[in-house]
């Protein structure tokens, strides 16, 4: 028998780290997001000894590794992973990728779905590889992480993007190293300056309103966080007035939001200066693909 499970790529446009609580579960952060339309999908069938491979070749995650452990302890399970977005570039891949092999392992041995993003959001956070992109993922479409965490602890806000605007993301950089961030006192202290007051304006201004407050609140909270590189800054300094922009939390990647025609006038700005990919919104959040017999 085998499971096959898709997690979508998750973009968060702020965070405000909040590791205090003693439980796994309950830490996580305050910020705001979306899903997008590209992300991991994983194969899962139990096996006699464990293996994780990526395109068909064996592969060390660690992240993964663990969170199968602590969904299934002793239980050997073989994992195909495919992912359609860098990793380390800010699109919450790490996440979507565990999520993925988690809902696929859960399928495949009687456990309830949710038992997935328990294992995976506790994984996460551990690793320092991630404080919200799992509950984001799980959920699809845009959100708005009020408290941190996943349920009971955390809640989220679901928001949903207006018709017919579409995002580019400019890949120009190395990456950033997500745990050397989250897990610095004096970054962590700033992202609660800047993020928990933001996501309480978007949630004040309304869930009509809440979708293009959050992309204000991303682009001002990249310009005041200082992560950009300067040549991404110079980049988005080079768009059209009426687009909206900010930094993929965290990586070296550019997102710019808004419609045709100025979305055109955006793509003509960026290309040749990086990996650029335009996607869409993932409405439905992590889901069971198929599950029966090979």
């Amino acid at each position: 028998m085998t499971a096959t499970a898709f997690a979508p790529g998750h973009v968060s446009g702020l965070f405000a780290v909040h590791d205090e609580a003693a439980d796994p579960l309950a830490k996580g952060s305050r910020g705001a997001g979306w899903s997008v339309d590209a992300g991991a999908t994983a194969t899962v069938r139990r096996a006699e000894r464990a293996s994780v491979r990526v395109a068909g070749q064996p592969t060390d995650l660690p992240v993964t590794e663990a969170a199968l452990g602590r969904l299934a302890p002793g239980v050997p399970l073989a994992v195909d992973l495919a992912f359609g977005l860098p990793i380390g570039q800010g699109f919450g891949m790490s996440a979507a990728g565990t999520l993925a092999a988690c809902l696929a392992a859960a399928s495949e041995l009687g456990l309830e779905p949710e038992a997935a993003l328990a294992a995976t959001h506790a994984a996460e956070v551990a690793s320092g590889t991630g404080l919200g992109d799992a509950i984001g993922s799980w959920n699809g479409s845009g959100e708005v992480r009020i408290k941190p965490g996943i349920p009971p602890h955390g809640w989220a806000m679901r928001i949903d993007p207006p018709a017919g605007v579409r995002m580019l993301y400019l890949v120009a950089g190395p990456g950033i190293a997500t745990p050397r961030i989250i897990r610095d006192a004096d970054w962590k202290e700033r992202t609660r300056e800047l993020a928990d007051p933001a996501v309480d304006r978007i949630v004040a201004a309304g869930r009509p309103m809440a979708w293009d407050a959050m992309l204000r609140e991303s682009q001002a909270f990249t310009l005041q966080l200082g992560l950009l590189p300067p040549t991404l800054e110079d980049l988005a300094d080079a768009l059209p007035k009426d687009i909206l922009w900010g930094q993929s939390m965290l990586g070296t990647t550019l997102w710019v939001a808004g419609r045709e025609p100025a979305l055109a006038r955006a793509r003509a700005v960026l290309e040749g200066h990086g990996k650029l990919v335009e996607l869409g919104f993932d409405p439905n959040g992590a889901r069971l693909v198929r599950a029966g017999a090979i």
